[in-house]
C-alpha cells in the first residue's frame, strides 16, 4: 500500500487480539472472506452479525468484555474496515475513501483487497483464480469496462494505491466484462448470509458460527438523498447507525428503530 494512503488510517488495525476484539460480519462474501483473513491472522472470531434489514445481532458469550471490529460496514462510529463512500466522518474507520470527496473518484473495490494490501499479503503466491476473486468481490472489475472504459483510470489508480496493479491489471486486460460475470456465477460469489431463527444461514457450505445470536440493536433501513441525510445527521447524528452512498447523491442508511 502506498504510504500516502496508509498515513491517513488510524493504527488500531496493528493491535487486534482475540482477548479484546470480536468481528461483526455482514451479509456478503466480501465481509465473509475479510473475516476469514482477520481470523487467520489474529485468531479473532465472529461474535456479531449486522443485518441491514434488522440490525445488530450479538452472541453474548463471544462478545462480553470485548470491542467490536465491524467488517465491510459503513458504521458512523466505532472501528470498522470499510469500502463504502460516505460524507460522514468516522475517525475510527479504515476506508480508502477518506482521501476523496468526489463520488466518481471513489475506491470501488472491496474490503477484502483493502485488507490484503493493508496486511501486506504476498499476491505473487496467489493463483489467478484467487486474484480474480479480488476483482469480482464487490464488482471491482466493473469500473474498468463501464461506459466503454471511461473511468478505467479510477480502477487503475486504486490498484496502484494498493500496490496490486501488476497482479490485477493483466487479468483485466486479457478478458472482457462477461468473463467476470460468468466467474461470479460459477463460484457463487453473490451468495448471501442471513440470520434465520437467531442462527447464521448460508446456502453454501461455508465456515460460519453455529451458535445463537440475539438482536440487540434493531434498525429501520431507508433510502434518501444526500441533502436529506445531511439534514438528518445535523439534527440527530446518534440516530444514524450506517450510511453508504449507493449512487451519486443517494444514500442507503440504517437508523435506530423506535
Amino acid at each position: 500500500m502506498k504510504q500516502q494512503l496508509l498515513n491517513k488510517f488510524p493504527t488500531w488495525y496493528e493491535d487486534l487480539t482475540p482477548e479484546k476484539n470480536y468481528l461483526v460480519l455482514s451479509n456478503d462474501y466480501d465481509s465473509y472472506y475479510s473475516c476469514c483473513l482477520l481470523r487467520n491472522k489474529f485468531g479473532i472470531e465472529i461474535g456479531g452479525f449486522y443485518s441491514l434489514k434488522d440490525g445488530l445481532y450479538l452472541n453474548a458469550e463471544h462478545t462480553k468484555g470485548k470491542e467490536p471490529i465491524f467488517v465491510d460496514l459503513s458504521v458512523t462510529r466505532r472501528k470498522t474496515f470499510d469500502n463504502h463512500f460516505t460524507f460522514i466522518n468516522n475517525p475510527e474507520s479504515i476506508n480508502p475513501n477518506i482521501i476523496t470527496d468526489v463520488y466518481y473518484r471513489k475506491y470501488n473495490g472491496g474490503t477484502l483487497p483493502l485488507l490484503c494490501s493493508l496486511y501486506n499479503r504476498d499476491l505473487s503466491k496467489y493463483s489467478e483464480k484467487a486474484l480474480t476473486i479480488l476483482l469480482c468481490i464487490d464488482g471491482w472489475y466493473i469500473g474498468y469496462y463501464n461506459k466503454g472504459g471511461r473511468y478505467k483510470d479510477v480502477n487503475i489508480y486504486w490498484m496502484e494505491m494498493l500496490d496490486m496493479d501488476k497482479y490485477l491489471l493483466p487479468i483485466l486486460e486479457s478478458h472482457d466484462e462477461q468473463y467476470f460475470t460468468d466467474f461470479i456465477k460459477e463460484h457463487h460469489l453473490k451468495t448471501t448470509i442471513t440470520m434465520e431463527n437467531n442462527h447464521l444461514y448460508c446456502e453454501r457450505n461455508i465456515n460460519i458460527p453455529d451458535y445463537e445470536f440475539e438482536l440487540v440493536q434493531p434498525v429501520t433501513r431507508e433510502n434518501m438523498s444526500d441533502s436529506e441525510l445531511r439534514l438528518l445527521y445535523k439534527m440527530n447524528p446518534d440516530e444514524i447507525i450506517t450510511a453508504a452512498a449507493c449512487y451519486k447523491d443517494s444514500y442507503s442508511i440504517c437508523r435506530k428503530a423506535g
